[in-house]
């Protein structure tokens, strides 16, 4: 997938007035999906993104132990938008990553975090359907 059809699934699914919206939007979603991941996860989930894309989840540090309402607050707090919108922006972009990545590599990367996190990563259950 390149970065524009990415961002433009992004703008589509979050209701964004445009693609540089999406991109400055899930940029940070991407880096805060990189600081919870093991690298392993990362790596995996990197090699199916363009470089664009893959720099933003690539992180140097260990990963942290942090919930959803961390995530979206991380994430609310990078944009400079409303968590309700963080949210929006986070599904989206969880959504197109499960577009992005062959189901069992995002399977792999839903299954590192809690079930909690089940309503920001929505694109799990279609990650199943194309793997079966």
């Amino acid at each position: 997938m390149e970065p524009s059809e990415f961002y433009t699934m992004v703008r589509q699914q979050a209701d964004l007035e445009s693609v540089e919206e999406a991109e400055d939007a899930s940029k940070p979603v991407l880096r805060t999906l990189g600081e919870r991941l093991s690298a392993g996860a990362v790596d995996d989930l990197t090699s199916y993104l363009p470089e664009e894309l893959a720099a933003e989840l690539e992180t140097d540090s260990e990963p942290e132990s942090f919930g959803p309402e961390e995530f979206v607050a991380r994430v609310a707090e990078r944009v400079d938008v409303d968590e309700e919108l963080a949210k929006r922006v986070t599904r989206a972009t969880t959504d197109a990553l499960a577009e992005a990545a062959p189901g069992s590599e995002y399977r792999d990367v839903r299954q590192q975090l809690p079930d909690e996190y089940g309503t920001l990563f929505q694109g799990a259950e279609n990650a199943e359907e194309r793997v079966s």
